[in-house]
């Protein structure tokens, strides 16, 4: 048993999401940040879809009533093991007694935390990722984040050994980063917009949330007409009136009647939930096979990745 001991509202109960309802207005949640949260499982041996924890700003504290082989991916900073300071992205054996501190985060603004096996927890409409906006999911299935007290039933495993992730495979989530946009079939946007679209750089502004980022470019983006209300994909950058995009991000709705320049890719969408306000970032237009390809690679490495 894990017992937490502090929590935050940013803290949920994740898998890799709720898909295929959308037509029901169901969003599909999960990880912000997919690959980090691929990554904590796989470390670990388990089924990159088992339930994990998604711990946004830090500020976790859990107690383990037994041990238990973990994995910590995703944003790093100030985290300690029984007062011993974990040193990378990883997995650790973990001792009955034992309290895992997930402080201050210095670098990005979510982090992973699994267990091996996964959490103990009975899936809705085929996931149990937390989604507040739907009231689904999480531990008690009711779309709660984590409180101090709850308490997530794992199997007991043989400990192992400290394995980190290779630091190859690490992402920088400082520095400034550029987003692969699959553009949309649609004449909403002239060759004027499109080019100023591409041709500047956008900062995160503070509204951030797990249905959308705001972004914001010194040049407005005009669309040449609306459109109707219509199913939006994660990851799709809608243009408003205002003329600055907003990125949808895991519990966005399910239509959307803003037009929309494009759909981010699943590693870019991934980096991009990363970024703190301030944080800056441009387009760049990428061919569909390309894309395809690209999340090709991940399902095949991870096996599963949405």
């Amino acid at each position: 048993m894990i017992r937490i001991n502090e929590s935050s509202p940013m803290h949920t109960i994740q898998d890799l999401g709720r898909f295929g309802f959308a037509s029901q207005g169901v969003a599909h949640a999960g990880p912000m940040d997919s690959i980090a949260a691929c990554w904590a499982n796989w470390i670990l041996g388990n089924s990159v879809n088992r339930p994990f924890i998604e711990i946004g700003g830090g500020g976790l504290v859990a107690e383990f009533t037994k041990p238990a082989n973990v994995a910590i991916a995703g944003a790093w900073g100030d985290f300690t093991l029984d007062g011993q300071p974990l040193v990378g992205p990883g997995c650790y054996p973990v001792n009955a007694g034992a309290v895992l501190n997930i402080g201050r985060l210095s670098s990005g603004l979510f982090t992973y935390f699994a267990v091996e096996g996964g959490f103990d927890m009975e899936p809705f409409l085929g996931s149990v990722a937390t989604c507040q906006r739907d009231a689904l999911g999480g531990a008690n299935g009711s779309g709660n984040a984590l409180v101090a007290g709850d308490e997530l039933s794992h199997h007991t495993n043989q400990l192992k050994p400290q394995r980190l992730i290779p630091r190859r495979y690490l992402d920088s989530y400082k520095t400034p980063l550029i987003c692969d946009l699959i553009m949309s079939n649609s004449d909403h946007f002239d060759s004027i917009a499109i080019d100023s679209f591409f041709n500047q750089s956008y900062t995160v502004t503070k509204e951030q949330s797990r249905i959308g980022y705001r972004l914001e470019g010194q040049i407005s983006i005009s669309a040449r007409r609306s459109r109707y209300s219509i199913p939006i994909p994660l990851g799709g950058v809608q243009i408003p009136p205002a003329g600055q995009p907003i990125v949808l991000m895991r519990d966005h709705g399910s239509l959307g009647g803003y037009p929309m320049i494009g759909t981010l890719t699943r590693r870019s969408l991934s980096l991009l939930a990363q970024r703190l306000a301030g944080g800056v970032i441009s387009f760049r237009p990428i061919e569909r096979d390309q894309a395809i390809t690209e999340f090709l690679k991940y399902q095949e490495f991870f096996g599963d990745f949405r």
